[in-house]
């Protein structure tokens, strides 16, 4: 969109004719003089041109914020020029590089018109030219205005410009050429105050969006790439997290406190000297935690199901030593359960879960409980019988008692069989025998002695 400036007395005759006449075509200074004070009479603007909206004049024009407390912070001498006169025509103009800063004062020519101060300056590309001044006091008596003069002496009207912490500027599209910059005193008054000049293209091309290296769950530090010199802001979703300077190199890196929680959505942005700010680069944090290792309840050779309780939604595997035996599926609370056949007693279950990430536990190992009480076969018992004998499992504990006394206790042999030996007691008499196998298990038979 096209700004509309305010112009008033000379500038506007000016822009009516388009410039026709060179500023130096009659009196040099008096020309100068007119076309420096008609621009720097601009006030505001009708409209606004979005384009120029990311100017951000405290970075572009870096060098003024150490100006205000003395020239002497400049980092080095080759960062600005000192003028030198006489410079008051455009065949005089002090040549300065673009991207230098200039210093003067307007103490020169002090019995005459007034002191100009031109600088020749050589424009390689086309675009817009930023071109910003401040003045640092020492006796409070300037006012400070600038113009840009194309080759031929024509002032070059800007497209955007304003005051911004101690800074004027302008914004002026140019083309390939030589150009020159004038300055002067609008009170027209000897003055030994210092200006501070700064003129460069402005950077309108925005960054490309930063490469981030993957960020996981158990990150303490986000790295990555982008252009530069140039800022990364990152952002939790909507809000500000931090800031990061990139290097020379183009490398970035931030320190985290905590490590992000799986599933954040980070967005990372690069943000230019200039202020031109990148597109978004959008990442989500991986998880490479793995789940606890699952918790199996008991396991018993009659049991007809497995059940227990691991990472919610992870998938569970259940190996019979180094092959599969079957899997199962966790709910939302973690719980997961499958039906299977019985397994022997003293078998070894292996059982790992794997989360939505693929991430592995640690391996639970389950034995197979023996709940299965030993077989019990008592041989018929006689009030002459001196023994009590029968079959069972191996190797079992054997007793045999009338009501609470017991009569005998022994063990099963390696077949099973056993022979106690028992007082002989009365017909009728109940003996309850007992097989008691190495897990606990017991089975009871009840004989009556005939």
């Amino acid at each position: 969109m096209k700004k509309k400036w305010l112009y008033t007395g000379m500038a506007a005759v000016l822009l009516m004719t388009g410039f026709q006449s060179s500023a130096f075509a009659a009196n040099p200074t008096l020309e100068v003089q007119k076309t420096i004070k008609e621009i720097s009479k601009i006030n505001s603007l009708e409209e606004k041109d979005s384009k120029f909206d990311h100017i951000n004049v405290g970075k572009i024009f870096n060098q003024a914020q150490k100006v205000k407390q003395g020239y002497g912070k400049l980092s080095t001498e080759s960062d600005y020029i000192i003028e030198s006169e006489p410079n008051d025509l455009l065949e005089y103009a002090n040549p300065v590089t673009m991207g230098k800063g200039i210093i003067g004062d307007f103490s020169y020519n002090r019995y005459r018109e007034g002191d100009i101060d031109t600088f020749r300056i050589n424009v390689t590309e086309s675009g817009y030219l930023f071109l910003a001044g401040m003045v640092n006091s020492v006796d409070n008596n300037t006012d400070l205005g600038f113009v840009l003069l194309d080759e031929n002496g024509y002032g070059v009207y800007p497209v955007d410009g304003g005051y911004e912490d101690g800074i004027d500027y302008f914004i002026m599209p140019v083309t390939p050429g030589t150009y020159y910059i004038a300055a002067l005193n609008l009170i027209e008054s000897v003055s030994y105050d210092q200006y501070f000049l700064y003129a460069n293209i402005l950077d309108m091309t925005a960054p490309a969006a930063p490469k981030v290296n993957p960020v996981d769950d158990n990150d303490k530090v986000i790295s990555g790439k982008a252009e530069a010199n140039s800022t990364v802001t990152i952002k939790n979703g909507s809000s500000l997290f931090k800031k990061a300077t990139v290097d020379s190199k183009g490398n970035f890196k931030v320190s985290l406190a905590n490590p992000f929680k799986a599933g954040t959505k980070l967005n990372f942005t690069a943000e230019d000297t200039a202020g031109n700010v990148s597109a978004v680069t959008s990442i989500t944090v991986l998880d490479k935690t793995p789940p606890a290792a699952p918790k199996v309840n008991q396991i018993g050779d009659n049991h007809k199901s497995i059940s227990g309780k691991a990472e919610a939604y992870s998938k569970i595997t259940i190996k019979n030593g180094s092959k599969l035996f079957a899997s199962a599926n966790a709910d939302k609370n973690g719980n997961f359960k499958l039906a299977i056949k019985p397994l022997k007693a003293g078998t070894k279950l292996y059982f790992t879960a794997a989360d939505k990430s693929k991430n592995m536990s640690k391996t639970t190992t389950v034995t197979v409980v023996d709940k299965t009480p030993p077989a019990l076969k008592v041989n018929n018992v006689y009030k002459t019988s001196k023994y009590v004998s029968g079959k069972t499992e191996a190797n079992v504990e054997i007793t045999v008692k009338v009501g609470s006394k017991t009569l005998a206790k022994g063990k099963a042999n390696s077949k099973g069989n056993f022979n106690l030996k028992i007082k002989s007691q009365k017909k009728n008499t109940t003996l309850t025998v007992t097989a008691k196998d190495r897990a606990g298990n017991t089975k009871q038979v009840k004989v009556k002695v005939k």
